[in-house]
């Protein structure tokens, strides 16, 4: 199904822009470039979902970065476009609240997602969740986000079909790694 990545400047300064951004960060395992992360995110939305959005995939790619980089929304909007910068937004967890309570309202917020949107976010959760796959996580992040990924297919259902079948895939085994996990008898 895939769609092949598009070959505009504008891709092109988004991927190096986000890994600049996130230049020095490292996903959970404190080894593997956090930069990693939203090009496996942009790389799902092609490849599962077929997107061909630009908007969509640099969205994407800079979607923590905001959150995570002390990106600001003006900043991508004159870098990005306006279109990817109302995009990054929707996604963006206000970093001000305590972490518990972000959580809390990103849940919250998922059914008023756009539809672009969602399908950032469904991406963005597989990659999280393969990651959780691949042993990175402490138990308590893997139950957490057990429960929060089921409630995230609810509330992204119609967004991809192909992106909600994969994450439900891993939704499935990440459900049987953690029973293994607490499994103490």
């Amino acid at each position: 199904m895939g769609a092949q990545a598009p070959h505009s400047d504008r891709y092109s300064r988004a991927v190096v822009y986000a890994c600049r951004k996130h230049e020095g960060h490292t996903r959970d395992d404190n080894k593997t470039p956090y930069a990693v992360h939203p090009v496996r995110v942009c790389e799902h939305l092609r490849r599962i979902a077929g997107e061909e959005d630009e908007n969509v995939l640099c969205a994407a790619l800079l979607h923590d970065t905001i959150e995570d980089a002390a990106v600001t929304f003006d900043n991508i909007a004159s870098n990005f476009g306006g279109d990817v910068a109302a995009l990054v937004s929707e996604l963006t967890n206000d970093n001000r609240l305590p972490k518990a309570r972000r959580r809390s309202e990103m849940m919250e917020k998922l059914t008023k997602l756009s539809p672009r949107a969602k399908r950032v976010k469904l991406a963005d959760r597989l990659d999280n969740v393969l990651d959780l796959l691949n042993g990175m996580g402490t138990p308590e992040k893997h139950v957490r986000y057990a429960d929060e990924t089921a409630r995230l297919l609810t509330a992204c259902a119609g967004a991809c079909k192909p992106l909600e079948d994969t994450l439900k895939d891993a939704l499935e085994k990440l459900r049987q790694m953690n029973a293994q996990m607490f499994d103490r008898s």
